[in-house]
């Protein structure tokens, strides 16, 4: 196995966790994020959602990687990132600023984490 496909299969696995986390509490997660919002009763079903789709990426990219070519999902997860970091900025004006600039750290690395693997197996 190449090194790339080592740390995208590294990569999948913590989304996996982080989807984990996500599903199982979603109100810390929501209080990172959107603060007092996180209150309402379908946010958490929000949240519960967004922690499957992640573990649906990480096992995706993971199997992916193992198999030797994960960049399709590398794209997929960095697209979902960045969706993410787009969806925190337009509505920065009702969600707490530590919250917009937590989760844009947070979405905008794993993006970042995203291209950066995307680039170094392209060159493999």
């Amino acid at each position: 196995m190449s090194l790339s496909n080592g740390l995208s299969a590294a990569y999948g696995l913590a989304r996996v966790g982080f989807g984990v986390f996500a599903t199982s509490s979603p109100e810390r997660l929501g209080r990172t994020w959107i603060g007092d919002e996180s209150e309402g009763p379908g946010a958490g079903v929000i949240l519960r959602a967004l922690g499957f789709r992640d573990i649906a990426l990480g096992a995706g990219l993971t199997e992916s990687a193992l198999r030797g070519d994960p960049r399709s999902w590398l794209a997929v997860t960095m697209l979902s990132d960045l969706g993410d970091v787009a969806a925190t900025l337009i509505g920065r004006e009702r969600i707490d600023s530590r919250g917009v600039i937590i989760t844009s750290a947070l979405a905008g690395s794993g993006a970042l984490a995203a291209g950066f693997l995307l680039l170094i197996s392209e060159s493999e």
